[in-house]
């Protein structure tokens, strides 16, 4: 066996290790969740099995790499999205002392696109904003659904350190960052899954100025109801 070949069988054990623990998470959950329902909080129970379900569904994806992979659609609440956001990172947010603020469309957005894809490149611009903002006096993230023209859009805007001109030409090639220990994959990951998705992702953003995120899916992928 091969070098290669040893790390990829360590990666398939690995995989189905992680497995086991998720298992058992999942479970003191469930159990959990009555308490938590009595004092008002069972809505955090709820994302964090979904969240449970979302690594399990990558590593499955992970295993099945060698088989093609169509993920289905699914009917995607916008405003759903967003609450499932903000409070997967409020906790984080507190200790950051982050000020986390969303906003939700007053009619309800539904997408018919698979939901966990367009969760993970959420957690991936939500993650990139709060190391923006790492080394500002005032941190603040700011998280919105809304329809533009028809469109469908996702914000996420901080008042961090910003991008260059010139990096964000480069934003989008696999392994360029601007981070000193980014691998420089989750940018040009996320405009691959949008893209795939039919949407379009772009940047507005200035050093010094923050930076604007914004996702757009078009009218043709805009259901009526969940």
């Amino acid at each position: 066996m091969d070098h290669r070949q040893h790390l990829e069988k360590l990666a398939v054990s690995i995989a189905h290790e992680i497995r086991n623990p998720l298992t058992t998470i999942k479970g003191f959950i469930q159990l959990l969740k009555p308490d938590l329902k009595e004092i008002g909080k069972e809505y955090y129970a709820d994302v964090m099995i979904e969240e449970v379900d979302r690594v399990n569904q990558i590593i499955n994806e992970f295993l099945n790499a060698g088989e093609p992979q169509h993920p289905l659609a699914q009917k995607t609440s916008l405003n759903k999205l967003i609450k499932d956001m903000a409070v997967l990172y409020e906790g984080e947010a507190i200790l950051r002392d982050i000020r986390l603020s969303t906003s939700t469309v007053g009619d309800d957005v539904v997408l018919n696109i698979p939901t966990n894809q367009l969760k993970q490149v959420i957690v991936n611009l939500m993650k990139n904003a709060m190391e923006a903002i790492d080394n500002q006096h005032e941190r603040e993230i700011y998280l919105s659904a809304s329809v533009q023209n028809e469109f469908a859009t996702i914000v996420i805007k901080d008042n961090g350190c910003g991008i260059s001109e010139e990096a964000r030409a480069m934003l989008y090639i696999p392994f360029f960052s601007t981070k000193e220990k980014g691998t420089g994959l989750g940018l040009s990951v996320c405009k691959e899954i949008i893209e795939r998705l039919g949407g379009s992702i772009h940047v507005d953003s200035s050093q010094g100025k923050g930076t604007i995120f914004t996702i757009s899916f078009p009218p043709t992928l805009i259901v009526n109801k969940l």
